[in-house]
Parts: C-alpha cells; sequence; structure tokens
C-alpha cells in the first residue's frame, strides 16, 4: 500500500456546510484518513504542502445527459451570447462542420430559446431553409423537450400535412397544415431527431471517452445521463466501452421508460446492468414538460391563461412503479409543475419504500412545489429524492417572467425550503438543457443558489438563497444520497473514494457576484490526477 499526505489546505469536505479541515491521506485511491495535519496517524510514504489552498471533493453532477453533452461537439450552439436573433443563428449554422457536406450530412444544434432572440419568435423551416435547402437541419430547444427543423429534414421524416399530430406534443404548421418546422414535446420531438442523431456506436464511444477532460475540467467525479436507452444505441454499453479508452468517472443511467401502461412493456434490468462504476440505476418518466415552453403542468395558469400538459397517465406511473420494484431500481420523474407534483403524490399514496439506503423516487426539477405537498412528502411512507436546478432561471430569466405570474415567480426554485426540508437533494444543471454556453459549469449554478439573480441582474426570489456551504454539499455530500454508486464519492471521508480538486482561488472568501469564477487548478481521480490547467 502506498499512502500519501496531503496536508496545509483548507478543505472542505463535502459533509456539511461548514465542515473544513487542514489535511487527508490517500492509500491506494481511497481516503484512509482525513483530519487536521497535526493529527496524521502515521507518517505517509510521501506528502504534498497544499500552501493553503483550498480542496474541494469530487463534484456530483446528478442530473444531466452526459451523453448529450459528449456529443455536442461537432453541434452549433445556438445560445447567448453568440446568438441573439435568427439572422444570428443562421450565420452560425453555416460555421457548422457538416456545412456544404453534402445532403448526406445533418447539419446540428442546440440551446435556443425563442424568447431571447430579438424576434421573439420560433424560428420555422423558412428560416433554417436559409442556410440550406439541400442538407437536413435540425436543433434541440434548450429545453431538450422541442426542437425546430428545416424542409429537408422535414421531408426525410415524412411529416406532411397528412401527417397526424402524436398523442403528446404536435407538428408546429402553417394555416394550410403544411408542416412549419417546429416540433413541440418530445414525440414530435423524436420524429426528426431519431435521424439527425442516428447513432454509429464507435464514434459515440470516442465521443463520451473524449469527454472526461470536461468533467475533469469542472471538477465532476460523478456524471448522469438521464435519457439512457438499449436501442437503436445501448448507451449503457457505449459508456463501457469508453472506459477503457479513457472515461474514468463513475456514471449512473437511467432509462427512459419505454413501457407504457404495462409494468412488462420493457426487458428487465440485469444484475450485469444495475452494477459497477457505470450502471443502470433506474428508469425515467415525464409527467409534464417545461416552464420555458409553458408546457410543465401547473395549478396557478400562466400569464396566457393556460396551465400545460401532463404527459403520464396514473397508469402508466403504476406500471413504472411496479417495474422498478421487480427490478431493485429508482424511479426518476420529471416534474416541473405542482399539479404534475399532486398527480404524482395521489398516485403514489400508500406506496412503501423498495430500496433501502437511498430514494425511491427521484422528482426532477421540482420548479414549483406547495408547503402542502412537502409536508406530504414528509409523511410518506415512501423516501422521495429531489433535483433542482436554479440555473434556469438563471440563464431563462425572460421565459419564466414572460411566462409565469407573480405567485408562481415568487415560489420558483425553493432551494432554501427544498434544503430544509428534503435531505437527498442535489443542485444540477440538467445540462445541456438551457440556453447558457456552458451549462453545466458548476460555478455557475453555485453562484445562482447563493445569489438569486439572473444573468441580466433581475432578481430570482432571493429569499430563496443559500449559502455557499450548503450549495457545495448539494453538488458533494448531499448529492451523494441521491443514488446508489460503485464506490461512495462526494466526500471527503475515509472509505470514500479519492476524487477531489484542488481550486485556483478560494470561493468561500470570494464577492458573491465572482463564485462563477472559481475554477479547477488540478483535477484527482481516485488519487491521480487526471487535469492539471496551464493557463
Amino acid at each position: 500500500m502506498t499512502t500519501t499526505l496531503y496536508r496545509n489546505g483548507k478543505v472542505f469536505t463535502g459533509t456539511g456546510p461548514d465542515h473544513f479541515t487542514s489535511a487527508f491521506e490517500v492509500t491506494d485511491g481511497v481516503f484512509s484518513w482525513v483530519g487536521e495535519e497535526s493529527d496524521a496517524p502515521y507518517k505517509a510514504d510521501s506528502d504534498v504542502d497544499l500552501s493553503g489552498a483550498t480542496v474541494i471533493p469530487g463534484l456530483i453532477e446528478a442530473h444531466e445527459h452526459a451523453l448529450i453533452v459528449a456529443g455536442i461537439a461537432n453541434s452549433t450552439a445556438c445560445t447567448i451570447p453568440a446568438v441573439t436573433d435568427i439572422p444570428s443563428m443562421i450565420e452560425a449554422l453555416r460555421k457548422n462542420p457538416s456545412y456544404g457536406k453534402g445532403p448526406d450530412r445533418w447539419i446540428t444544434g442546440w440551446g435556443y430559446d425563442e424568447t431571447k432572440l430579438a424576434e421573439h419568435r420560433t424560428p420555422t423551416r423558412h428560416d433554417l431553409d436559409l442556410v440550406s435547402t439541400t442538407q437536413p437541419i435540425y436543433i434541440i430547444r434548450s429545453d431538450c423537450h422541442s426542437g425546430i427543423c428545416n424542409t429537408k429534414a422535414l421531408e426525410l421524416a415524412g411529416v406532411t400535412r397528412d401527417t397526424p399530430d402524436p398523442a403528446v406534443g404536435a407538428f408546429g404548421r402553417e394555416a394550410d397544415g403544411t408542416p412549419n418546422g417546429i416540433l413541440f414535446e418530445l414525440e414530435a420531438n423524436a420524429r426528426v431527431r431519431s435521424l439527425a442523431e442516428k447513432p454509429d456506436f464507435e464514434s459515440v464511444v470516442k465521443v463520451i471517452a473524449g469527454s472526461a477532460r470536461h468533467f475533469h475540467e469542472r471538477g465532476y467525479s460523478v456524471v448522469t445521463e438521464m435519457m439512457a436507452r438499449r436501442s437503436p444505441l445501448n448507451t449503457l454499453e457505449a459508456f463501457r466501452a469508453a472506459e477503457p479508452l479513457g472515461f474514468d468517472l463513475q456514471a449512473a443511467l437511467y432509462l427512459v421508460w419505454e413501457g407504457g401502461e404495462d409494468d412488462r412493456g420493457m426487458a428487465d434490468i440485469t444484475e450485469n446492468e444495475k452494477t459497477g462504476r457505470i450502471r443502470i440505476a433506474g428508469v425515467k418518466l415525464f409527467a409534464d414538460g417545461s416552464v420555458s415552453g409553458r408546457t410543465a403542468w401547473v395549478n396557478e395558469p400562466y400569464q396566457d391563461g393556460t396551465t400545460g400538459l401532463s404527459t403520464l397517465t396514473p397508469a402508466a406511473i403504476r406500471a413504472a412503479v411496479s417495474f422498478a420494484k421487480r427490478n431493485g431500481v429508482q424511479l426518476a420523474i420529471h416534474v416541473m409543475g405542482d399539479h404534475a407534483i399532486d398527480q404524482i403524490l395521489e398516485v403514489l399514496e400508500g406506496e412503501t419504500d423498495w430500496l433501502q439506503g437511498i430514494p425511491s423516487v427521484r422528482l426532477e426539477h421540482v420548479t414549483l412545489i406547495t408547503p402542502e405537498q412537502l409536508e406530504r412528502i414528509r409523511r410518506s411512507r415512501l423516501t422521495f429524492g429531489m433535483t433542482t436546478q436554479v440555473i434556469f432561471p438563471f440563464a431563462e430569466i425572460e421565459s419564466y417572467e414572460a411566462s409565469l405570474c407573480p405567485g408562481p415567480f415568487k415560489r420558483m426554485y425553493p432551494v432554501k425550503t427544498l434544503e430544509k426540508s428534503v435531505e437527498a437533494l442535489a443542485l444540477s444543471s440538467d445540462s445541456p438543457a438551457t440556453t447558457w454556453m456552458d451549462p453545466d459549469d458548476p460555478a455557475v449554478s453555485l453562484e445562482a443558489a447563493v445569489r438569486r439573480v439572473a444573468y441580466n441582474g433581475h432578481p430570482i426570489n432571493r429569499e430563496e438563497g443559500v449559502t455557499l456551504g450548503t450549495a457545495l454539499t448539494l453538488y458533494t455530500g448531499r448529492a451523494a444520497k441521491l443514488f446508489a454508486k460503485e464506490s461512495p464519492a462526494g466526500v471527503i471521508a475515509p472509505g470514500a473514494e479519492a476524487d477531489f480538486s484542488v481550486l485556483e482561488a478560494d470561493p468561500f472568501t470570494m464577492p458573491e457576484d465572482r463564485i462563477h469564477e472559481m475554477r479547477v487548478k488540478r483535477g484527482f481521480l481516485r488519487g491521480a490526477e487526471v487535469f492539471r490547467r496551464e493557463d
């Protein structure tokens, strides 16, 4: 065994909002001792003087789409500040690596939000046809639910004026019924997206392997893929194939529920699939849409009088619960609106935990939740965990201001309230499902959680702000309680994997409006250095 002592540091352990120490030892990739330097139990084989630097645990990205993050390297960012109107979107798409490469090459983009565009409208096929009429073009919206495409893409997808709308969502149409290229919600969006993102296994594996540096640079040690599938490309197999090529993080994958109202509608999860450093951790359902798209299912109407939509039947929830119980995995439910939370709680009334040590049910996003709902959750015989993303209103404040009435606006993303009510709680980015250019930069989310101020200076119900220490626990020790991993992570504590980051500066002494400048100087996974900032 080889032991290294790291000393003379300001070490945030992640076990509590104000838990600091000065030293720790790493033995064969695991934290073997943590405490004050003067109390180190024995002389290590070597020691590292941290010179007063701040150290934090490896971060946990508890809700994101790691496969999409890996895959957007060759996709055009249609986000602020680069894209501010439709002409700048067209210009950006003309710089896509596939532009001009022939009719078989798709031009893809990500991250647009119509409220961010000067025209305040969603681009249509006619706008995208100005980029190309011979190459198919597809852009996924910031919420990753909807999208837009050009005429060529509609042709390839076989979407015409005679094509009926799917059960959930719709194809945008012109006055005569001709599709206009706008794809509302998941089922309509998938009709084109499945062609644009037609997977090639070997290419996907290489992209995943290459994404490791992206996560190292941001200090992550555990990531998630919240929309994993078995076909047409097996997400689990792709991530595992990337391990020997350099993907060295732990990863939890959640299979999109495809069983409908039949608990046998999906193949059971094998023991092999749900064990290991990269594993299937659960199944994922969608109870509603997004606030920015006014499709989250809410009790108090939006400013336009609508209340969003339900994308899930009670029978489908019950079927997925039965599947999760039988397979010993979590049930994760996308839920932004409080009406959708009502539905979930009503269906789950009387259910009991089927998992030990972690929540049986994860509620994802939890944009709007009432004190009554939190009390109902507290009294439930089920254990609930939650993720929430204050990066959304930070980056998309215009959509929230234009959509929500004053009452719901004052209640959205209540991090302080949730932190006091739910033990297994995580801040996360849902990357790349937002309009921010670098959506999974944890420093941006941390500052937003502390200051509750949007990118443009507008306040975000500031009474829900938390301390930086609390916010960091929601990326570390508290996030670690949300789902199972092969090895303990997210804390600097004996027995946990020795994942940690040495920071360039101390964020705890920074002014709050500079927390977004927090950067990793050196990153370690299982005690080995995996990243060093050279600039």
